[in-house]
């Protein structure tokens, strides 16, 4: 057994809390913090301009850069390319803690005559250079809104056409295809087996207008047979809606 000096005794319990409070100092991280409201823009050509309210709600002052690019779905995912059709300005800016910057976001493009178009536009913080005795992290907050533009032919609305498909074991999924002209944003999403059992997928998602979005499913037991019932309850863009389908 080995056997501590008072005085090696007295260093080691210097050391150890030294040595947490370097890991503490290292560890220790810097964010900024900007709200944004509303969280969602809707454009058309009666309101082509919409204007945002950017505030900074953190303690040091931050600068902002937005960006906006086109949005389209594949396969279950989001593909985001720059585009100009929509304008956001001004495209950087600082804030000081506590101010407030009014953001435009604006049409350049007429819209499309029958079906709704989406955009994403990004917020992204951009970190002041850190002090040269700083030793931690810095993270940069980056925000997403969705920016949706009406068709000139009226209002666009979801048209949702949910089915299901076998996996491999005892996996399936839940496929809902978007066959309307205005995007779907689908939450509390749940699926009542002909068991009485109830599955409850995590997640929200937007499935925009001719695209589809998948959720997997695994209810400890293989898909139900053939010309069995389920019964899919959603939140569709805030309502509730209900839908019938038969397992093929």
């Amino acid at each position: 057994m080995t056997y501590l000096s008072s005085r090696q005794a007295a260093y080691r319990g210097l050391v150890v809390p030294l040595f947490m409070l370097t890991l503490l100092l290292a560890s220790q991280a810097l964010a900024g913090s900007f709200s944004v409201s509303p969280t969602r823009v809707v454009l058309s050509t009666q309101d082509n301009v919409v204007a945002l309210r950017v505030r900074n709600t953190g303690a040091e002052e931050t600068s902002v850069q937005v960006e906006l690019q086109a949005w389209r779905q594949e396969g279950g995912q989001d593909i985001y390319t720059p585009s100009r059709e929509v304008l956001a300005t001004p495209p950087i800016f600082t804030l000081a803690p506590g101010q407030t910057q009014m953001l435009r976001v604006g049409l350049r493009r007429p819209p499309a005559q029958d079906t709704q178009l989406s955009y994403r536009l990004f917020l992204q913080e951009l970190p002041p250079p850190s002090a040269d005795d700083f030793q931690g992290l810095r993270m940069s907050l980056r925000i997403s809104l969705p920016v949706f533009v009406a068709p000139a032919s009226g209002v666009a609305a979801p048209h949702m056409h949910w089915r299901v498909e076998r996996g491999s074991g005892d996996e399936w999924h839940l496929s809902a295809d978007n066959r309307g002209n205005g995007h779907g944003q689908v939450s509390r999403l749940r699926v009542r087996l002909p068991d009485g059992r109830t599955l409850q997928p995590s997640g929200n998602a937007y499935v925009l207008p001719g695209a589809t979005q998948r959720w997997r499913l695994s209810s400890g037991s293989p898909l139900p047979a053939a010309g069995s019932e389920l019964v899919i309850t959603a939140g569709v863009n805030g309502q509730e809606t209900a839908s019938h389908l038969k397992v093929e």
